[in-house]
């Protein structure tokens, strides 16, 4: 029964300090932004739109109708690169997020999935999906401002938008989870020819 014992403890402090080491990683990694993609307005992609007259009329009727409705549903995947630099595996179990677009919060969420950041050097992307209604924030603006604005979002409409994010990644420690001390924040700023 002692060897049994013994067998159980070295295995739990095996196991604790692989999870120490993968908490210490993270706390070396760095997060960044590194791309949007699939945004949409209205559930129409805004990918290739540049401006108001991009859209077809079909497409303007569709925002026309939500707006007089009182909805200017938005939707866009951030993909945040996680890099490594370490020398130990990372490891995150969930990410609590916040999203902003400039400066004003649009969003939260969190993202229940566990990756991995293979040390030195070693990058994992997390996408984000970022779901919204402008027209909560954009009350009161025309709705060429309010599309507009989405598209500053995608490097179109002529006016620089930042979209940022306060990020809180966290790990599992025996079946609890150990959140990261605090949020730290990335953001990208759009303008049109960036």
């Amino acid at each position: 029964m002692k060897k049994l014992f013994l067998f159980a403890s070295i295995i739990l402090l095996i196991s604790g300090c692989a999870i120490l080491s993968e908490l210490t990683a993270l706390t070396k990694c760095e997060f960044s932004f590194h791309s949007a993609q699939n945004p949409s307005v209205c559930g129409i992609d805004i990918s290739s739109k540049r401006s108001y007259s991009d859209f077809k009329f079909l497409d303007g009727q569709i925002i026309a109708s939500n707006i007089l409705k009182g909805t200017l549903p938005f939707a866009i995947t951030v993909n945040v690169e996680v890099t490594n630099p370490g020398a130990v595996t990372a490891a995150v179990n969930s990410i609590e997020w916040i999203a902003f677009i400039d400066d004003i919060q649009v969003a939260t969420g969190v993202v229940s999935e566990r990756i991995e950041v293979a040390p030195g050097g070693g990058r994992s992307m997390i996408p984000i999906g970022i779901r919204t209604d402008l027209f909560n924030y954009l009350e009161g603006d025309t709705p060429r401002t309010m599309l507009n604005f989405a598209l500053n979002l995608m490097d179109a409409g002529g006016q620089p938008t930042r979209l940022s994010m306060k990020i809180k990644p966290s790990v599992l420690i025996g079946g609890q989870s150990l959140n990261y001390p605090g949020f730290f924040t990335i953001s990208k700023e759009f303008s049109s020819g960036n």
